[in-house]
């Protein structure tokens, strides 16, 4: 409802008009504010070169992600197991259903591999090589909730075998 009235000198004031132009005038500035102010919130939280944010994602944990050998009835088939050496080799050792691989690269060589029979009962898999010395190696496992599994080898006599593997796969 739009009320006018006469004004002395020909001027014509609309009072209810101004109050609801006045009102307007505020509220849009109001929202217009808060457009930006969302607006400007919402692209800096999607930054990429947030270092705040690339701070806070290296302090959380990192669940390991293998299956939990450590489980009731758990296998150990189609595991991979690997170590590294500062000297330029590799080792692996990789479980099928029946038997597992054990290979050695070495940098400018051939690999060496060999194939053992396994029992596997966590935490320890026994080896048994296939050649006719029929070496036994006893493989400790020691699990972890924030990283991969690793195994320890020894032989018959106690000493270690090879280095400590992590698991891969």
């Amino acid at each position: 409802m739009i009320k006018t009235r006469k004004v002395v000198g020909n001027k014509t004031a609309t009072i209810s008009r101004q109050k609801t132009n006045t009102m307007k005038n505020k509220y849009s500035w109001f929202f217009m504010v808060l457009l930006l102010v969302a607006g400007g919130l919402t692209l800096t939280g999607c930054s990429q070169d947030n270092e705040e944010e690339e701070n806070l994602e290296a302090s959380r944990p990192n669940p390991n992600m293998l299956s939990d050998l450590s489980r009731p009835g758990a296998f150990i088939s189609w595991t991979l197991w690997e170590s590294h050496s500062s000297f330029g080799y590799t080792m692996k050792i990789e479980f099928d259903h029946k038997e597992c691989t054990y290979t050695l690269q070495k940098s400018g060589s051939d690999d060496t591999i060999a194939k053992y029979t396994y029992n596997f009962n966590y935490p320890t898999v026994t080896l048994t090589s296939n050649n006719e010395d029929k070496e036994v190696i006893t493989g400790t496992i020691t699990s972890y909730y924030f990283k991969a599994d690793d195994i320890t080898f020894k032989n018959s006599k106690n000493e270690t075998v090879w280095m400590q593997m992590t698991r891969k796969k």
